[in-house]
């Protein structure tokens, strides 16, 4: 069976996990520290905006010391300067220069005045660029992957035993070291009569793969002690289910740890299915990943 309309799915993780966005969670109670946060705010928030905001931030504070500087009409010498009528507009072009440190030379301070504010505007233009450098290189130097996982996970007897599985690739084909895998079960139960959202680890077949380069297909075993025995005995997955997966390892060009997550809702569970075959092998005998089929699935004969 194909997954169903998501949009009948309550609220949950889901769409967090599925993508790189942040969870979207609004608080009560505690205090908000924007400036305090503003670091880590610049480094979660997207290329387009982190781009556009310096250049906000460069152009408003040069419109700002052009005016400063406009209050002492005579503290800067133009003579060289550009052919332009307002006086505004010309130290505005001075400012720029200032700040960028290009010092062309046919403009410069010549009152006390204009000198103290050429001094602060040096000040915050070496603040400004060792702050956007450091910024623009955490964002360029975090570890990044581009891991697979299928849409679908399938449920398929093996040995006479329920065995749930789902697949995932490492789309760039390097190698990462000591990889690990785990997968969590996360839905509503009841305690001391309250609803609490509760994680409960999925016991795996193999959760470690010292080299991941390609595909790799996990499984998780049904049985007695398993969280998931329930789902078999009704034949279904709760509605209110989600199976999240973390997967983690270490990059073999850069020596970082990388992470990828993904998650699973109820009726992303196909019942009596296996994934089709994707890994063939050329004349040359060489490795082919037909990822056109990689979300694929068949249906098995039931035992």
């Amino acid at each position: 069976m194909a997954p169903s309309d998501r949009s009948k799915l309550p609220p949950t993780m889901l769409s967090t996990l599925q993508s790189n966005g942040d969870p979207q969670i609004r608080s009560r109670g505690i205090p908000r520290r924007t400036l305090a946060d503003s670091y880590h705010q610049l480094l979660r928030t997207t290329w387009p905006r982190l781009i556009g905001l310096l250049v906000l931030v460069f152009l408003v504070s040069n419109l700002v010391f052009a005016g400063t500087l406009v209050l002492d009409p005579d503290g800067v010498e133009l003579a060289q300067g550009p052919h332009i009528e307002s006086l505004y507009w010309r130290l505005f072009f001075f400012s720029v220069d200032t700040v960028a440190t290009i010092g062309y030379g046919n403009m410069y301070p010549v009152s006390l005045y204009a000198n103290i504010v050429v001094l602060v505007e040096i000040v915050f233009g070496i603040m400004f660029v060792a702050l956007a450098t450091g910024i623009a290189f955490a964002r360029f130097s975090r570890p990044t992957a581009r891991i697979l996982f299928s849409r679908t996970m399938v449920v398929q007897h093996i040995d006479g035993k329920p065995v749930l599985m789902f697949r995932t690739a490492n789309q760039r084909h390097n190698l990462i070291f000591e990889a690990g895998i785990t997968a969590s079960v996360l839905r509503d139960e009841e305690l001391a009569g309250r609803i609490f959202r509760r994680f409960r680890d999925l016991s795996l077949v193999r959760d470690a793969n010292p080299i991941f380069a390609l595909t790799w297909t996990v499984m998780h075993v049904i049985d007695g002690d398993s969280p998931l025995a329930d789902w078999v005995a009704n034949g279904c997955a709760p509605t209110d289910a989600e199976i999240v997966v973390v997967l983690h390892g270490t990059d073999n060009h850069s020596g970082q740890t990388i992470h990828a997550r993904w998650a699973y809702a109820a009726n992303d569970v196909v019942w009596g299915a296996r994934f089709a075959d994707i890994i063939q092998r050329d004349d040359a005998g060489h490795r082919i990943i037909d990822y056109d089929r990689f979300h694929d699935t068949e249906p098995v004969a039931a035992t």
